[in-house]
């Protein structure tokens, strides 16, 4: 029964043996932010939020007295005083497999055009297209019900290293929030295949060994 399960064990890991090293995704580590709640982040700021650099034009870096984050209590606006961006080069990829970016997307509850409304972003990694992603406020979205949606972005990787790059498309002071970025390898089917052989094997270890203690 032991050695099944270290068999499984080993099956898991088999599909992910390398950590990809994404820095700080919740945006917890970063300056302090003022009483307002959000600091207005240069082009090209590479220390104010841990492990991310701003893109041009800037963006404004949240907590919750601005508006909820998904994870935590800190959230990154993708613009400032029009669309900005941040991007981050990630290490521990292996070439040639298939990766996901997940991430949670909400935006400015106190944007004042009519709603409903959409905003969007384009995601891009090194070794992938870039994709457009929307997310629509309606009536029920207020700084303390950002209602977040997690979304996936999949590439490809061409190597150990991958600038992955959050851009906003809204040409205002508001637009989307992004929080809660997270990078995972999607396992291959061969590997999903020996991991339900190897779960199955468990279940028929533990269900033999019940009976045996019955007789």
């Amino acid at each position: 029964m032991r050695n099944i399960f270290a068999i499984v064990a080993a099956l898991a890991l088999a599909g992910n043996a390398q950590a990809v090293t994404l820095i700080n995704g919740s945006f917890e580590d970063g300056i302090a932010i003022g009483p307002a709640g959000f600091e207005r982040l240069a082009t090209d700021d590479e220390t104010s939020i841990a492990g991310w650099t701003v893109l041009a034009e800037g963006v404004d870096y949240l907590d919750s007295r601005f508006a909820d984050a998904a994870d935590g209590d800190r959230a990154v606006k993708l613009t400032a005083t029009t669309a900005g961006g941040i991007t981050q080069r990630v290490g521990g990829f292996t070439a040639g497999r298939t990766y996901e970016v997940r991430f949670d997307l909400s935006s400015d509850p106190y944007d004042p055009q009519p709603r409903p409304f959409t905003s969007r972003i384009i995601v891009s990694a090194t070794g992938g297209g870039a994709q457009l992603f929307s997310y629509t406020v309606t009536g029920q979205n207020s700084p303390t019900n950002m209602l977040y949606e997690t979304n996936a972005y999949r590439f490809q990787a061409g190597g150990s290293f991958a600038n992955i790059q959050f851009r906003s498309l809204n040409n205002d002071e508001f637009g989307a929030v992004l929080d809660n970025v997270i990078i995972a390898e999607v396992p291959e089917p061969a590997t999903w295949a020996m991991l339900v052989l190897g779960f199955g094997l468990v279940g028929f270890a533990a269900r033999r060994k019940g009976a045996t203690v019955s007789a």
